[in-house]
């Protein structure tokens, strides 16, 4: 019996640093029929480094040039959050599909005119909202939006690391990041909230910024940061749910690898709960007020997304999940159909992440605002 090969996809990698090297390259180069045909970088070293490790011919530091000279089919975008506007009008006028690291804008109103830009543009549009592939949030998906929890009333999201007080680059400013750990970590909790329990209605919120960050680890002084290293906010759910969440990198006793990760969700037949370092089982209980919660596996359905070409039990299990985020995205790109979460949701994330930051500033109640 013969198969017939998956339609190539020619892709170019604009952003080749260290979430390209942990995510997207390693999930591009095991999918059959992708050819990461170029490579684009502002950082001439680290761009050469890259050719060498990855075998790639055809490197630049233009992405305009890129395009213009390679044509790729698709392309991935991670670089740091300001010129994520620029690349993606590029990339849609040059005709590829564009999956883009989050948060897709600066600012909702940003992030309102890329999204109308790509759905006019036809092409496949993508976010790296990462988290979502976790097996463990497959399987508590299934058991929410199944209603094998019953009606979810609240949950909590927190996010608790310790990076330490040193400079951490681009992400410690406003004209490049946008916001701090919100635009980092919390972006992500906003669109699986979301994705699990609808939209969020109104937030309050409380943001801090601790450490300067002055200096880097080599003592090299550089200027001081100036967006949030810690935020909170209570949201409330158009379903009337109510959510709980905490974002912070300067938590001791959580990092580098001891990381707190956890999504709970209380529902009126059942509770499940989500752990980063152990993506492969939940936390299950019943509807008994003495049942204390249970550890359970991950059903086998739910340890990778259907078809995906990776082995759940290959590798680093903290790591390997995110590979099928580029399995989305090629599937998406041979079928003609959307990806699943598409720009659309970057924008709707994004609405929530603003009315945060305004809640913050006022200390009030916001409500965010209906997204189109």
């Amino acid at each position: 019996m013969s198969s017939t090969a998956p339609s190539p996809v020619r892709v170019g990698l604009i952003g080749v640093g260290g979430i390209c090297g942990f995510v997207h390259y390693p999930g591009l180069e095991r999918i059959p029929g992708v050819d990461i045909v170029a490579l684009a970088d502002r950082n001439a070293e680290l761009l050469a480094k890259r050719q060498q490790e990855w075998e790639v011919d055809h490197i630049y530091e233009d992405a305009a040039q890129m395009l213009s000279e390679i044509k790729p089919d698709a392309v991935v975008i991670a670089t740091h959050n300001a010129v994520h506007k620029e690349l993606i009008f590029q990339a849609l006028d040059a005709g590829a599909h564009v999956l883009c690291e989050k948060p897709l804008g600066m600012d909702y109103a940003e992030t309102v005119e890329i999204y109308e830009y790509a759905k006019r543009s036809g092409k496949r549009h993508m976010m790296a909202f990462t988290y979502r592939y976790v097996p463990a949030m497959n399987y508590i998906r299934h058991l929410i939006h199944s209603g094998e929890l019953g009606e979810i009333r609240h949950a909590r999201f927190q996010r608790l690391q310790d990076w330490g007080p040193f400079a951490i680059g681009w992400r410690q400013y406003k004209a490049m990041a946008g916001s701090g750990e919100l635009g980092d970590m919390g972006i992500h909790r906003i669109d699986f909230a979301q994705d699990l329990m609808g939209p969020i209605r109104s937030v309050t919120a409380s943001v801090k910024q601790w450490e300067a960050r002055e200096q880097t680890r080599d003592g090299q002084t550089v200027p001081p940061q100036d967006v949030e290293d810690w935020v909170a906010w209570i949201a409330e759910f158009k379903s009337g749910a109510t959510g709980v969440f905490e974002m912070g990198k300067l938590t001791r006793g959580q990092g580098p690898k001891g990381d707190h990760d956890l999504a709970e969700f209380n529902g009126t037949k059942g509770s499940a709960a989500y752990r980063l370092h152990a993506p492969h089982e939940v936390l299950l209980a019943g509807t008994g007020r003495d049942e204390a919660y249970k550890t359970v596996p991950v059903p086998a359905e739910f340890l990778t997304r259907p078809g995906s070409p990776r082995d759940p039990n290959e590798g680093d299990p903290n790591q390997i999940f995110r590979f099928d985020q580029a399995w989305e995205f090629i599937s998406a790109i041979r079928e003609g159909r959307d990806p699943k979460p598409s720009f659309y949701e970057g924008m709707r994330a994004q609405a929530v992440a603003d009315s945060i930051l305004l809640a913050a500033a006022e200390r009030r109640w916001v409500d965010v605002p209906d997204v189109p």
